[in-house]
Protein backbone atom coordinates (compact mmCIF):
# COMPACT_ATOMS: atom_id res chain seq x y z
CA UNK A 1 0.00 0.00 0.00
CA UNK A 2 3.23 2.34 0.25
CA UNK A 3 3.14 2.84 -2.89
CA UNK A 4 -0.58 4.64 -3.26
CA UNK A 5 -0.01 6.55 -0.23
CA UNK A 6 -1.13 4.69 2.80
CA UNK A 7 1.33 3.74 4.95
CA UNK A 8 0.02 0.39 6.54
CA UNK A 9 -0.44 -3.66 6.80
CA UNK A 10 -3.48 -4.60 5.59
CA UNK A 11 -5.48 -6.64 7.65
CA UNK A 12 -8.18 -8.11 5.72
CA UNK A 13 -9.88 -8.44 2.23
CA UNK A 14 -13.65 -8.84 1.91
CA UNK A 15 -14.87 -9.19 -2.11
CA UNK A 16 -17.60 -6.70 -2.89
CA UNK A 17 -17.84 -7.76 -7.04
CA UNK A 18 -16.39 -8.66 -10.15
CA UNK A 19 -16.61 -8.35 -13.75
CA UNK A 20 -14.73 -9.55 -16.56
CA UNK A 21 -12.36 -6.19 -16.56
CA UNK A 22 -11.77 -5.81 -12.73
CA UNK A 23 -12.33 -6.78 -9.48
CA UNK A 24 -13.67 -4.38 -6.23
CA UNK A 25 -12.59 -5.49 -2.58
CA UNK A 26 -13.08 -3.65 0.74
CA UNK A 27 -9.62 -3.55 2.58
CA UNK A 28 -8.80 -3.21 5.95
CA UNK A 29 -5.87 -2.10 7.85
CA UNK A 30 -5.04 -3.72 11.97
CA UNK A 31 -6.22 -0.54 13.01
CA UNK A 32 -9.38 -0.56 11.72
CA UNK A 33 -8.57 1.76 8.46
CA UNK A 34 -10.41 0.70 5.67
CA UNK A 35 -10.81 1.57 1.64
CA UNK A 36 -12.07 0.07 -1.42
CA UNK A 37 -9.10 -1.34 -4.21
CA UNK A 38 -10.19 -1.96 -7.13
CA UNK A 39 -7.97 -4.00 -9.39
CA UNK A 40 -7.36 -4.75 -13.39
CA UNK A 41 -4.90 -6.00 -15.66
CA UNK A 42 -2.35 -3.51 -16.20
CA UNK A 43 -3.87 -3.64 -20.11
CA UNK A 44 -6.75 -2.33 -18.48
CA UNK A 45 -5.41 0.02 -16.61
CA UNK A 46 -6.79 3.00 -18.61
CA UNK A 47 -10.34 2.15 -16.85
CA UNK A 48 -8.86 3.27 -13.60
CA UNK A 49 -7.09 6.39 -15.05
CA UNK A 50 -10.03 7.09 -16.22
CA UNK A 51 -12.13 7.05 -12.90
CA UNK A 52 -9.44 8.36 -11.12
CA UNK A 53 -8.91 11.47 -13.23
CA UNK A 54 -13.02 11.64 -13.53
CA UNK A 55 -12.90 11.90 -9.11
CA UNK A 56 -10.95 14.03 -9.01
CA UNK A 57 -12.65 16.78 -11.34
CA UNK A 58 -15.63 16.29 -9.67
CA UNK A 59 -14.29 16.74 -6.26
CA UNK A 60 -12.37 19.96 -7.74
CA UNK A 61 -15.20 22.29 -7.66
CA UNK A 62 -16.24 21.22 -3.97
CA UNK A 63 -20.13 20.90 -3.73
CA UNK A 64 -20.46 17.19 -4.22
CA UNK A 65 -19.05 14.39 -2.10
CA UNK A 66 -16.95 11.64 -3.41
CA UNK A 67 -14.15 9.27 -2.31
CA UNK A 68 -10.91 10.58 -2.14
CA UNK A 69 -8.58 8.65 -4.58
CA UNK A 70 -5.06 7.64 -4.29
CA UNK A 71 -2.47 7.04 -6.89
CA UNK A 72 -2.68 3.83 -9.20
CA UNK A 73 -0.76 1.33 -8.42
CA UNK A 74 1.01 -0.73 -10.89
CA UNK A 75 2.47 -3.93 -9.70
CA UNK A 76 2.44 -7.91 -11.00
CA UNK A 77 0.91 -6.97 -14.03
CA UNK A 78 -2.07 -5.42 -12.22
CA UNK A 79 -3.09 -2.04 -11.81
CA UNK A 80 -4.68 -0.92 -8.38
CA UNK A 81 -6.85 2.20 -7.90
CA UNK A 82 -7.07 2.44 -3.95
CA UNK A 83 -10.36 4.96 -2.63
CA UNK A 84 -11.30 5.85 0.61
CA UNK A 85 -14.27 3.61 2.00
CA UNK A 86 -17.50 4.62 1.93
CA UNK A 87 -19.73 4.13 5.32
CA UNK A 88 -23.05 3.46 3.82
CA UNK A 89 -25.79 5.21 5.95
CA UNK A 90 -28.74 2.84 7.02
CA UNK A 91 -31.35 5.37 5.28
CA UNK A 92 -31.46 9.31 3.91
CA UNK A 93 -34.41 11.89 4.49
CA UNK A 94 -36.06 13.80 2.05
CA UNK A 95 -33.81 16.85 3.25
CA UNK A 96 -30.72 14.71 2.72
CA UNK A 97 -31.79 14.34 -0.89
CA UNK A 98 -32.99 18.04 -1.22
CA UNK A 99 -29.53 18.98 -0.11
CA UNK A 100 -27.63 16.59 -2.47
CA UNK A 101 -30.35 18.38 -5.04
CA UNK A 102 -29.37 21.43 -4.53
CA UNK A 103 -25.70 20.69 -4.28
CA UNK A 104 -25.86 18.74 -7.59
CA UNK A 105 -27.71 22.48 -9.28
CA UNK A 106 -25.15 24.49 -7.82
CA UNK A 107 -22.72 22.02 -9.53
CA UNK A 108 -24.20 22.13 -12.88
CA UNK A 109 -24.50 25.67 -12.95
CA UNK A 110 -20.48 26.20 -12.77
CA UNK A 111 -18.87 27.65 -15.73
CA UNK A 112 -17.08 25.55 -17.42
CA UNK A 113 -16.12 26.92 -21.03
CA UNK A 114 -17.82 26.79 -24.07
CA UNK A 115 -17.08 22.72 -25.55
CA UNK A 116 -18.67 19.65 -24.81
CA UNK A 117 -16.80 16.57 -24.28
CA UNK A 118 -13.76 15.99 -22.32
CA UNK A 119 -9.44 16.26 -22.77
CA UNK A 120 -9.81 11.92 -23.14
CA UNK A 121 -12.10 9.26 -23.77
CA UNK A 122 -12.96 7.01 -20.71
CA UNK A 123 -15.85 4.04 -20.44
CA UNK A 124 -19.24 4.41 -19.57
CA UNK A 125 -19.76 0.96 -17.67
CA UNK A 126 -17.68 -1.65 -19.96
CA UNK A 127 -18.11 0.58 -22.96
CA UNK A 128 -15.01 3.12 -24.60
CA UNK A 129 -16.95 6.29 -24.43
CA UNK A 130 -15.72 9.06 -27.12
CA UNK A 131 -15.38 12.50 -25.79
CA UNK A 132 -14.23 14.48 -28.95
CA UNK A 133 -14.82 18.38 -28.09
CA UNK A 134 -17.47 19.61 -30.01
CA UNK A 135 -19.56 23.36 -29.82
CA UNK A 136 -22.70 22.00 -30.59
CA UNK A 137 -24.51 19.56 -28.37
CA UNK A 138 -26.32 18.31 -30.64
CA UNK A 139 -23.33 17.38 -32.92
CA UNK A 140 -21.82 15.53 -29.79
CA UNK A 141 -24.81 13.63 -29.16
CA UNK A 142 -24.84 12.05 -33.16
CA UNK A 143 -21.47 11.31 -33.22
CA UNK A 144 -19.98 10.57 -29.66
CA UNK A 145 -22.99 9.42 -27.80
CA UNK A 146 -26.17 8.08 -29.70
CA UNK A 147 -24.31 7.35 -32.81
CA UNK A 148 -21.70 5.84 -31.58
CA UNK A 149 -24.24 3.49 -29.94
CA UNK A 150 -25.89 2.60 -33.26
CA UNK A 151 -22.56 1.72 -34.74
CA UNK A 152 -21.86 -0.90 -32.14
CA UNK A 153 -25.85 -2.12 -31.53
CA UNK A 154 -25.82 -2.41 -35.72
CA UNK A 155 -21.69 -4.14 -35.45
CA UNK A 156 -23.16 -6.37 -32.90
CA UNK A 157 -26.17 -7.42 -34.60
CA UNK A 158 -27.79 -6.16 -31.55
CA UNK A 159 -30.54 -4.33 -34.39
CA UNK A 160 -32.31 -5.26 -37.25
CA UNK A 161 -32.24 -3.00 -40.43
CA UNK A 162 -35.37 -1.74 -39.44
CA UNK A 163 -34.88 -0.70 -35.79
CA UNK A 164 -31.60 0.65 -36.52
CA UNK A 165 -33.32 3.06 -38.99
CA UNK A 166 -35.50 4.06 -36.63
CA UNK A 167 -32.96 5.04 -34.12
CA UNK A 168 -31.20 7.01 -36.72
CA UNK A 169 -34.16 8.78 -37.45
CA UNK A 170 -34.08 10.14 -34.18
CA UNK A 171 -30.28 11.15 -34.58
CA UNK A 172 -30.96 12.74 -37.96
CA UNK A 173 -33.47 15.07 -36.12
CA UNK A 174 -32.08 15.61 -32.39
CA UNK A 175 -32.12 19.63 -32.94
CA UNK A 176 -36.09 18.62 -32.53
CA UNK A 177 -35.37 17.47 -28.72
CA UNK A 178 -32.10 18.59 -27.48
CA UNK A 179 -30.67 22.17 -27.70
CA UNK A 180 -27.36 23.07 -29.92
CA UNK A 181 -25.96 25.10 -27.01
CA UNK A 182 -27.48 24.05 -23.39
CA UNK A 183 -25.23 25.62 -20.36
CA UNK A 184 -21.69 22.94 -20.46
CA UNK A 185 -21.96 21.48 -17.49
CA UNK A 186 -18.95 19.15 -15.67
CA UNK A 187 -21.86 15.68 -15.73
CA UNK A 188 -21.45 12.38 -13.68
CA UNK A 189 -22.19 10.85 -16.72
CA UNK A 190 -23.22 7.10 -15.34
CA UNK A 191 -25.61 8.68 -12.39
CA UNK A 192 -27.34 5.86 -11.55
CA UNK A 193 -28.80 5.05 -8.37
CA UNK A 194 -26.51 2.40 -7.64
CA UNK A 195 -23.88 4.98 -8.26
CA UNK A 196 -25.67 7.58 -5.61
CA UNK A 197 -24.94 6.07 -2.01
CA UNK A 198 -26.16 7.66 1.20
CA UNK A 199 -23.14 7.64 3.72
CA UNK A 200 -22.53 8.61 6.78
CA UNK A 201 -19.68 10.96 7.29
CA UNK A 202 -19.23 12.72 10.83
CA UNK A 203 -22.18 10.98 12.35
CA UNK A 204 -23.96 12.79 9.59
CA UNK A 205 -25.46 11.34 6.53
CA UNK A 206 -24.51 12.87 3.07
CA UNK A 207 -25.25 11.62 -0.66
CA UNK A 208 -22.35 10.23 -2.34
CA UNK A 209 -21.36 9.23 -5.59
CA UNK A 210 -19.09 7.20 -7.34
CA UNK A 211 -18.03 5.35 -10.78
CA UNK A 212 -18.35 8.29 -12.56
CA UNK A 213 -18.12 8.48 -16.54
CA UNK A 214 -17.59 12.42 -16.95
CA UNK A 215 -17.73 14.62 -19.25
CA UNK A 216 -18.72 18.23 -20.50
CA UNK A 217 -22.56 18.56 -21.17
CA UNK A 218 -25.88 19.23 -19.85
CA UNK A 219 -27.13 18.35 -16.33
CA UNK A 220 -29.99 17.35 -17.54
CA UNK A 221 -28.29 14.12 -18.43
CA UNK A 222 -27.69 13.20 -15.33
CA UNK A 223 -31.15 13.85 -14.04
CA UNK A 224 -32.31 11.32 -17.31
CA UNK A 225 -29.80 8.63 -16.04
CA UNK A 226 -30.78 8.78 -12.56
CA UNK A 227 -34.92 8.48 -13.50
CA UNK A 228 -33.79 6.01 -16.03
CA UNK A 229 -33.59 3.23 -13.71
CA UNK A 230 -35.56 4.67 -10.22
CA UNK A 231 -35.77 7.67 -9.23
CA UNK A 232 -34.77 9.74 -5.65
CA UNK A 233 -37.51 11.91 -3.25
CA UNK A 234 -39.43 14.60 -4.57
CA UNK A 235 -37.07 16.74 -2.17
CA UNK A 236 -34.26 15.81 -4.41
CA UNK A 237 -36.49 17.02 -8.00
CA UNK A 238 -37.90 20.09 -6.12
CA UNK A 239 -34.30 21.51 -5.00
CA UNK A 240 -32.58 20.69 -8.07
CA UNK A 241 -35.79 21.96 -10.76
CA UNK A 242 -35.84 24.87 -8.43
CA UNK A 243 -31.74 26.23 -8.68
CA UNK A 244 -31.63 24.73 -12.24
CA UNK A 245 -32.25 27.87 -14.69
CA UNK A 246 -33.08 25.96 -18.11
CA UNK A 247 -36.76 23.98 -18.52
CA UNK A 248 -37.06 24.03 -21.73
CA UNK A 249 -38.41 20.82 -23.54
CA UNK A 250 -37.34 18.78 -20.50
CA UNK A 251 -39.13 15.24 -21.46
CA UNK A 252 -37.92 14.80 -24.95
CA UNK A 253 -34.61 16.33 -23.90
CA UNK A 254 -34.57 13.63 -21.30
CA UNK A 255 -35.88 10.90 -23.56
CA UNK A 256 -33.49 11.46 -26.27
CA UNK A 257 -29.84 11.22 -22.95
CA UNK A 258 -32.12 8.05 -21.53
CA UNK A 259 -31.81 6.44 -24.97
CA UNK A 260 -28.07 6.51 -25.42
CA UNK A 261 -27.92 4.68 -21.99
CA UNK A 262 -30.56 1.98 -22.99
CA UNK A 263 -28.83 1.50 -26.26
CA UNK A 264 -25.50 1.05 -24.49
CA UNK A 265 -27.36 -1.51 -22.32
CA UNK A 266 -28.33 -3.12 -25.33
CA UNK A 267 -24.89 -3.85 -26.43
CA UNK A 268 -23.54 -4.87 -22.53
CA UNK A 269 -26.85 -7.12 -21.79
CA UNK A 270 -28.32 -7.85 -24.99
CA UNK A 271 -31.95 -8.24 -26.22
CA UNK A 272 -33.57 -7.96 -22.36
CA UNK A 273 -33.00 -3.60 -23.43
CA UNK A 274 -34.32 -3.81 -26.80
CA UNK A 275 -37.61 -3.14 -25.78
CA UNK A 276 -36.71 -0.40 -23.63
CA UNK A 277 -34.46 1.31 -26.79
CA UNK A 278 -37.97 1.02 -28.78
CA UNK A 279 -40.15 2.51 -26.47
CA UNK A 280 -37.90 5.56 -26.34
CA UNK A 281 -37.57 5.84 -30.37
CA UNK A 282 -41.77 5.86 -30.41
CA UNK A 283 -42.08 8.40 -28.07
CA UNK A 284 -39.87 10.64 -29.64
CA UNK A 285 -42.45 9.83 -32.75
CA UNK A 286 -39.55 7.75 -34.73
Amino acid sequence: MIESGIQTTLDSIHPLSADAHQSVSRVSSACGQRWVAKITSENDADRLVAESDGLLALRKPGHLYLPHAHPIVRVDGHAVLIMAYLEPARSASDEDWARFGEALARHHTDDHGHLYGWDSDNYIGATPQPNTRCEDWVEFNAEYRLGYQLRCASDNGRLSTTEAARVRAVIDHLDRYIPHRPHPSLIHGDLWSGNVLPTVIHDQTQIAIIDPAVYIGDGWADIAMLNAFGSPPHSFHEEYTRLQPDHDNLDERVLVYQLYHMLNHLNLFGSSYLGSVMRIVKALRC
